[in-house]
């Protein structure tokens, strides 16, 4: 097909097979064609994800979701998360371990000493002096982690004994990371 108007390609662009161009538009595949080269844009998607609370060992953990939503946006390897968690009842007792949210769409990338971590908004969490609160993805993980610190505290993982059993918690969120594919 001819090209209409000024176009100007310096080196190779291939799309055949892998890409379609219409409209002023570049439309990727609804399956990533995966390339090996550093360099190379080979996935684009922006879709939905359910996030959802647990701990570590669950135990009796009873949740009732008023607001679930997430959504991401994927660029390569480059991933954007956003979440809003609203619960009017959530109730445990035999429950343990770190509190994790569940559903993340694409696993973290594997780096060295690396892990990626984001903005975490919360209600219904009691950490006394903690006034820093995060998110953050594991390298390999496909579950966030939630973190708190504060002026003169470190850092340290929010879990059930931080969780009031039987109050409405409130969690939003948004993270940037690198997926593993």
């Amino acid at each position: 097909q001819a090209l209409s108007g000024l176009s100007v390609i310096a080196g190779n662009l291939d799309i055949s097979g892998v890409l379609s161009v219409r409209g002023g538009q570049i439309a990727f595949p609804a399956t990533q064609n995966a390339s090996t080269e550093a360099n190379t844009l080979d996935d684009y998607e922006e879709g939905s994800w359910t996030p959802v609370l647990t701990f570590v060992t669950p135990g009796n953990l009873s949740v009732v979701y008023t607001t679930q939503v997430g959504r991401y946006i994927k660029i390569g390897r480059t991933v954007t998360l956003t979440f809003r968690i609203t619960t009017s009842t959530f109730t445990h007792t035999t429950a343990s371990g770190l509190l994790l949210i569940t559903g993340v769409p694409c696993a973290a990338m594997t780096i060295a000493s690396l892990n990626f971590q984001g903005i975490l908004g919360w209600e219904g969490v009691t950490m006394a002096n903690y006034t820093q609160h995060n998110v953050m993805i594991p390298q390999g993980a496909t579950a966030l982690e939630t973190w708190s610190s504060g002026s003169g505290q470190g850092g340290n993982q929010v879990t059930a004994a931080n969780m009031p059993t039987g109050g409405p918690v409130d969690l939003t969120g948004f993270l940037t990371y690198f997926a593993a594919n």
